[in-house]
């Protein structure tokens, strides 16, 4: 039998009921896919592309630029050419989703 409402004597707080980003942030994990803070490094060039690392086999990424942020879809495979950049993303395993 389910309790009914008028036994319910508190609200959860976020902790007991927090998912998904909310709830890494909340653990203060280390997970990088996790965290706001931007994935620096180096300017990608043909024969030295930046690294994007992820978990699946395409990833969206945000650069920054003089004229605002580029958001596109970065897929494994071929190097990628955004803003006279060249990128690759690194499939790695692990990951908890």
């Amino acid at each position: 039998m389910t309790p009914s409402r008028a036994m319910c004597t508190r609200i959860p707080d976020n902790t007991e009921q927090s998912t998904g980003m909310e709830k890494k942030e909340e653990e203060q994990t280390s997970d990088i896919f996790w965290s706001r803070e931007p994935i620096v490094g180096h300017r990608g060039t043909k024969e030295n592309p930046a690294i994007v690392p992820s978990f699946n086999d395409s990833r969206v990424v945000g650069l920054e630029t003089e004229q605002g942020v580029i958001w596109f879809r970065l897929n494994k495979g071929p190097l990628h050419l955004v803003a006279n950049q060249y990128f690759k993303l690194q499939q790695i395993e692990g990951g908890d989703h």
